[in-house]
């Protein structure tokens, strides 16, 4: 039997043959490429081309255009960590984020962002939803980039966690809320502050049964200490405290549940107001009581917390206390970046930057009018 043969390559006209090999070899997997490889495609020092990285301005334009040329064919991109290493100018700074769709920390995360990209460094965020085990995973994480800084958006930790950060040589700033006794830099308000804030409120209206309400997440220890402020403001006022948990997670199902629970109470039974732990409840709560025939704030006064646009527009527009996540976040930012300007040898004392709460008063708490 007669041996097959392979049929010649065909070039049309369109795809004339080549005289002779071409210059570099086939594009390289992303990421397999080292810069002392770009250096010897472009036929420069290893050290010219980690300077055009790192300080172009001190490359000639020739010798700039070569290596542009090579990182065009190869795709390079430079390793974030290598360039750490080599250098102290710009980098990362890893943020811990507790619940990155809340609307709350979409302002959080521009004013750190905005603020960061204006020195130089580049923000990556980490989602943990309130789960300090998944915020050691991000932290341990973060760490193993070599960042310039870390921002957390808690107030407490793992054990490991806290061990973990005392050792670092780079800034940590706690943002979001202020917490007595931390060993570490902190921008943002006191959650117990606003649980005395919105129960004030209701004791200076002539209020005396209160109800303080939240969900089934006691991972959420920001809650738990508005919550305990609004204890501590009702015990000083000689009352007594009624802290609700709903068997609910979900915000939407525990505001609906609480809503539910005041509807099924005696009017001799049922508080007279009732702060919910965040905005998101006392909506669904809102408007829960008005499918229930609970007039809000005739029957109960409701208040909630974080300021949700849409719970101006409800009937009635929602109390509820306004935080101020951008200046949080750009402050938090630019304390990170003095820390990182400090001058050697500077006596490192802990920061703490506060940043006041409003409380907004609207319709839905409003018991003398």
């Amino acid at each position: 039997m007669a041996s097959r043969t392979e049929n010649p390559p065909i070039h049309t006209a369109a795809e004339p043959v080549p005289e002779t090999a071409p210059a570099r070899g086939p594009r390289r997997k992303l990421g397999s490429l080292t810069i002392h490889d770009v250096a010897a495609l472009a036929g420069v020092s290893s050290v010219t081309a980690s300077r055009y990285f790192n300080d172009p301005g001190r490359v000639s334009e020739k010798l700039r255009d070569k290596l542009a040329a090579v990182i065009r064919d190869t795709g390079y991109v430079p390793s974030q960590v290598a360039r750490r290493l080599a250098s102290s100018q710009g980098g990362l700074v890893g943020a811990v984020m507790q619940n990155v769709a809340s609307p709350t920390f979409a302002p959080l995360v521009r004013g750190m962002g905005d603020t960061l990209e204006q020195h130089g460094l580049q923000l990556l965020l980490a989602n943990s939803d309130y789960s300090i085990a998944s915020e050691e995973r991000a932290i341990q994480a973060f760490l193993g980039w070599h960042p310039s800084g870390l921002i957390l958006t808690r107030g407490d930790h793992s054990e490991a966690s806290d061990a973990l950060l005392a050792q670092l040589r780079i800034p940590v700033i706690e943002a979001w809320e202020v917490v007595e006794g931390r060993p570490f830099h902190q921008v943002g308000f006191s959650q117990r502050e606003v649980g005395h804030m919105l129960t004030r409120h209701f004791l200076e209206q002539g209020v005396r049964r209160i109800r303080f309400a939240l969900n089934a997440r006691m991972d959420d220890t920001r809650a738990a200490r508005r919550a305990e402020g609004y204890a501590q403001t009702m015990r000083a006022a000689g009352l007594v405290p009624e802290v609700v948990v709903s068997p609910e997670s979900d915000d939407i199902l525990a505001g609906t549940d609480h809503a539910e629970r005041l509807a099924s109470e005696s009017a001799g039974g049922r508080p007279r107001a009732v702060v919910f732990s965040n905005d998101s409840m006392a909506m669904a709560a809102l408007l829960g009581a008005a499918r229930l025939g609970l007039a809000v704030p005739d029957v109960c006064a409701l208040a909630g917390f974080g300021d949700a646009p849409i719970g101006a527009i409800l009937t009635p527009a929602l109390t509820t206390v306004r935080t101020a996540p951008d200046a949080i976040g750009s402050t938090a930012a630019r304390m990170l970046i003095e820390l990182l300007h400090a001058p050697a040898g500077q006596p490192a004392g802990i920061r703490t930057h506060r940043i006041d709460c409003e409380l907004v008063v609207r319709d839905s708490s409003r018991i003398t009018r």
